[in-house]
């Protein structure tokens, strides 16, 4: 029987004020800076991958919890516009949707965030009758999802269990903390983790890579991407490892890129690329999305990323 959605997407769903064209060239306390650029996008980085992976080709529907609020109506609508499936997107009166405010300089960003509804929603979200009818199970920010970590685990080998395949984007710790017991459960039911370099040295408590990657595979996940920015993408798994260099672009805002690298190989999974072209479309998506404003403004579609694919320069180390 062929899968209603080619992917769930579960997690949290808030907008981001992104502010760019700061003159300073970094937040620094007992100061005021000036900027020129405001922009209220859809924000979250499991909307964002959701979004970005309905304008690769796949159909997708959001999992979350938002507040009665101009925020949560926000975000709903921006998703419905994409074609998103919002019918799992349930209210919580009196509860506030979060936000996350981008400060982007020139080389790097600082994000404050108010979590809000964003850490309002458990496992049980999910009904089994939608397992049923995906091909794929997705989730972000592990870390500030406070209710939905510890049932994750159950949910993903259910996932599984039904023929679904899982994958994960744990997003930065804001406690520090990084391996909890609660994230090698999830590990264990996991096909596909999306790091970037940071989360993956304090995860695996090491900077080398091989190191790295063996014990993220002992932990019980199947396939690794990980995402180095600028520098492309590392791939273990099934297959072995592989690599691509990742494409030169002239860089505005580095909101979302990381999302949109998992969108992209994700996406290319689902389509049933081999693993080279998979990361090419990563390493695509994420550059076109750096080339503009916001988690969603860069990447517009398959055959722009395409091109880029075709024509565009691999970065030299």
């Amino acid at each position: 029987m062929a899968k209603h959605f080619d992917m769930l997407a579960l997690g949290e769903l808030n907008p981001d004020l992104i502010l760019t064209d700061i003159r300073a060239e970094r937040p620094l306390l007992g100061t005021e800076q000036a900027f020129t650029g405001q922009q209220l996008v859809l924000g979250s980085s499991t909307a964002i991958t959701c979004v970005l992976v309905q304008r690769l080709g796949q159909s997708t529907a959001m999992i979350a919890r938002v507040g009665n609020d101009d925020h949560g109506r926000f975000c709903t609508e921006a998703l419905q516009r994409e074609g998103v499936d919002t019918t799992q997107i349930v209210v919580l009166p009196g509860h506030q949707t979060g936000i996350t405010i981008s400060l982007s300089y020139a080389s790097d960003r600082l994000l404050l965030t108010r979590y809000g509804t964003m850490d309002a929603m458990a496992a049980d979200a999910v009904a089994a009758g939608l397992l049923d009818n995906t091909r794929h199970l997705h989730s972000g920010s592990f870390f500030i999802q406070r209710a939905l970590r510890p049932g994750l685990a159950a949910l993903f080998a259910e996932a599984r269990q039904r023929g679904a395949t899982t994958s994960l984007d744990t997003g930065w710790d804001p406690d520090g903390a990084w391996l909890t017991d609660d994230l090698e459960a999830v590990f264990a039911q996991t096909d596909i983790f999306l790091p970037n370099e940071t989360e993956f040295a304090n995860i695996t408590g090491t900077e080398d890579v091989s190191a790295g990657m063996v014990r993220l595979h002992e932990l019980g996940v199947r396939e690794v991407v990980l995402k180095r920015g600028g520098r492309g993408c590392i791939y273990s798994g099934p297959g072995g490892r592989f690599e691509h260099p990742g494409y030169v672009v002239e860089l505005r805002d580095t909101t979302g890129a990381g999302d949109a690298c998992n969108a992209g190989y994700l996406a290319g999974r689902l389509m049933g690329l081999g693993i080279a072209d998979r990361l090419a479309l990563a390493n695509a998506c994420g550059a076109l999305t750096v080339t503009a404003s916001g988690g969603t403004g860069g990447l517009h579609g398959l055959d722009q990323a395409r091109r880029l694919m075709a024509s565009g320069t691999l970065r030299r180390e």
